[in-house]
């Protein structure tokens, strides 16, 4: 996909940035995949940008200190049509799929009915063609269920006085991490088992309070994480049924981020001969 991500200033200046990869984050720090080290408005890592074919999804970073407004509203996160307009302080960022035509040369021709024809119904019948060809090899059918995500809760692992000391440190971890969950997946299940583990250390220091804490807290995230592994599996199936090639790479690399804790589950093996599969069908209907 070809996409981008316009940048405009408070002083009207424009700048793209090309949206590379499955997804990617915005921010002023350097080590931002896309850096807009002048905009004082944002967080160091503020958004992550995930393209589709029919839009981009878009996540805040948790905690985030400006307010993020799409038409004048509050956003956190969701799907956005290409076009949208993200605004945070003075700055505009706008999700393009297409760069604006250039002006015509007044000497340019007209072109025929016939060959617009040509263009609109040949051309997409061709790729139609080339990419049901490339579908033939592919191995829709996964080798197993999918794997749970988390398994039994774990125990503490400290015991006399080092017991609340790690319980403090799995609880500050599990916050960070689950504020990371956005822009890297397995943080954020990661993320649960400091909950969990947390939740075990204090309860075993007999302190209820942050022991209800920690699980509620890791319920919800868990829930969170959950419902996308569910949305991540459906998306997939629906791309390779419908032969949307480039959506189902997106979803498969998605799942295979959610399980790499996983490595030689039947089912993430499948996904990694999947993505193989996929990118080399996508890039032979390119060539």
């Amino acid at each position: 996909m070809d996409v981008w991500l316009e940048i405009i200033r408070e002083d009207g200046t424009l700048e793209r940035q090309r949206i590379e990869g499955e997804q990617v984050t915005v921010g002023r720090a350097p080590s931002a995949g896309i850096p807009i080290p002048d905009a004082r408005s944002l967080e160091p890592e503020h958004f992550l940008l995930a393209p589709r074919a029919d839009g981009c999804w878009v996540a805040v970073a948790q905690g985030a200190g400006a307010i993020v407004k799409v038409r004048g509203e509050p956003f956190s996160q969701g799907m956005l049509a290409w076009g949208t307009e993200l605004e945070v302080g003075a700055l505009r960022l706008r999700l393009a799929d297409r760069l604006p035509e250039e002006k015509k040369d007044p000497s340019d021709k007209p072109v025929s009915a016939p060959v617009l024809i040509a263009a609109f119904v040949i051309i997409p019948l061709v790729g139609w063609l080339l990419l049901s060809d490339d579908t033939s090899g592919i191995d829709a059918t996964p080798a197993a269920p999918p794997p749970a995500l988390f398994g039994e809760a774990p125990s503490c692992p400290a015991t006399g006085g080092n017991t609340r000391h790690r319980a403090d440190q799995d609880a500050e971890a599990a916050i960070a991490k689950s504020e990371r969950y956005p822009f890297s997946s397995q943080d954020g299940v990661q993320a649960v088992e400091r909950y969990r583990r947390a939740e075990a250390c204090y309860r075993a220091l007999e302190r209820t309070t942050e022991a209800e804490v920690m699980h509620s807290e890791g319920e919800r995230m868990q829930r969170r994480i959950e419902e996308d592994y569910r949305t991540h599996r459906l998306r997939l199936e629906r791309a390779l049924e419908q032969g949307r090639l480039p959506d189902a790479l997106l979803e498969t690399r998605a799942l295979r981020q959610l399980l790499l804790h996983k490595p030689a589950d039947p089912y993430v093996l499948w996904l990694q001969q999947l993505e193989r599969q996929l990118q080399l069908a996508i890039d032979s209907a390119a060539a």
